[in-house]
């Protein structure tokens, strides 16, 4: 019998990814190693990364390789749709299917994380809501894959 599991492909043109101006200012750029990081907007029409606890605003894309605001970076964020994320080793338990998440710990802007996938944990966010849709490997938790969506 064949088997359907929950992808990030199944939602395919209905994933929202914006070009935002990235980081807190020139020095302080989102830079390729930045993919995957969950961010927030910021006062400055731009994005920059979630501290753990945070609501996931979206979910930095891509990066280009010019500037704009006086030295910002420019980039694509992922602002709806499914995405593919990494349970944070702070994670206290396991994530189960419909838990909502904020944003767990990440890299220090410029410093790719140890896997491609943004980090998360459970949590209470209060504004922008994404929830666990599936439970990839392992059981949820810490360093488990698992399935989020915007909702």
């Amino acid at each position: 019998m064949t088997t359907f599991v929950l992808t990030e492909i199944a939602d395919v043109g209905t994933r929202q990814v914006e070009t935002m101006a990235l980081g807190v200012n020139a020095a302080g750029k989102l830079t390729a190693p930045d993919i995957g990081k969950p961010v927030k907007l910021a006062g400055a029409n731009n994005v920059v990364l979630c501290s753990a606890g945070d609501d996931i605003e979206g979910i930095l894309d891509s990066v280009e390789p010019h500037t704009v605001n006086d030295g910002y970076g420019i980039g694509g964020v992922q602002r709806s749709g499914r995405r593919l994320a990494m349970v944070d080793a702070a994670q206290a338990g396991s994530l189960a299917v419909s838990d909502l998440v904020v944003s767990g710990a990440p890299a220090a802007v410029g410093t790719a994380d140890t896997s491609y996938y943004p980090k998360v944990k459970g949590g209470a966010p209060t504004n922008f809501k994404w929830r666990v849709l599936r439970i990839v490997t392992s059981d949820g938790s810490a360093g488990s894959v698992v399935l989020i969506e915007k909702i």
